[in-house]
């Protein structure tokens, strides 16, 4: 096999740079402070995140085989939830929080690995909308009621905005194929969609508000609805594992608006992610079996 020397790299990166910012993140706020925080997290709060962010993984599930069975793909609900726990570990694990959506797509594919690609596909984008969608509307309200300043949330609400505005343009820039496949998964069945996108979303946000609350940093509504998002959204650079140390860079940039302390903000943001890992560990006992669908389907 041949040596590829920039993917190689590009894999240390992904594993390094977190490292180092964990690092920076653990001299600036104090990191002795952040692991006694840690230590005296309150577990019910803990549990009770572990518990929606489970949930969550059962409504995702739900959600994709809404839009496979939209699609054509047969898809029994048992399936999508355990392939849907085995591409959490795997994205919890593996730099660039992809491989497992790809492994999911790869393991129901049945008869065909496009409609199979295609669903994971959609069920991912319809889920960043909902998130952006509370987003927005949290910042604007954060910003007019003054629980975020303008000069801290106008950036990231710009953003948002304009992903909104993209959307449409995108939409009409794809392949016929796949616009028609949009309309099928998500268009048509709009509402059901809708309302699922922002339950999912919730449960992350409050998935995180309980980890703050366990740390004891208090997040109002309105500012958890604005800011959560954002802190978020920082998992999706692909340069990590998880996320980490992106999202905590992120939880100090943005938390203390709300007067969440640095070494809070820290805690919280590991605390979550630490919770978000254990939660996907149920889909390690699936790694070892890669069933097709139309396996299991026979089998059932």
């Amino acid at each position: 096999m041949r040596f590829n020397r920039n993917a190689f790299v590009w894999r240390a990166l992904r594993v390094a740079l977190p490292l180092v910012i964990l690092a920076a993140l653990w001299v600036f706020a104090d990191g002795q402070q952040v692991a006694r925080q840690l230590r005296s997290a309150n577990m019910g709060w803990l549990a009770a995140a572990l518990v929606i962010v489970n949930l969550q993984t059962v409504m995702c599930a739900w959600r994709w085989r809404m839009t496979a069975v939209r699609l054509g793909q047969a898809l029994p609900m048992p399936i999508a939830i355990r392939e849907y726990y085995m591409a959490q570990i795997v994205n919890q694990t593996v730099p660039g929080a992809v491989a497992g959506d790809v492994a999911r797509a790869v393991r129901v594919k049945g008869d065909s690995m496009k409609t199979s690609g295609t669903s994971v596909a959609i069920e991912r984008i319809s889920g960043q909308v909902g998130m952006l969608a509370i987003m927005v509307v949290g910042l604007a309200l954060a910003m007019m009621h003054g629980d975020v300043p303008w000069r801290i949330g106008a950036t990231p609400f710009g953003i948002g905005v304009a992903i909104a505005v993209a959307l449409p343009i995108t939409f009409a820039l794809l392949p016929q194929g796949m616009r028609e496949a949009i309309r099928t998964g998500i268009l048509s069945i709009w509402l059901r969609q809708s309302a699922l996108g922002l339950l999912i979303a919730a449960c992350n946000i409050f998935a995180f508000a309980f980890c703050a609350e366990a740390i004891g940093a208090e997040l109002n509504p309105v500012a958890a609805a604005a800011l959560v998002p954002v802190v978020l959204s920082a998992m999706l650079i692909p340069a990590s594992v998880a996320g980490w140390g992106f999202r905590e860079g992120a939880a100090v940039l943005f938390l203390p608006v709300a007067g969440v302390n640095p070494q809070a903000a820290v805690a919280t943001s590991v605390a979550y992610g630490a919770v978000v890992l254990i939660s996907a560990i149920p889909g390690a006992f699936f790694l070892r079996r890669p069933r097709t669908l139309a396996t299991d389907s026979s089998a059932s």
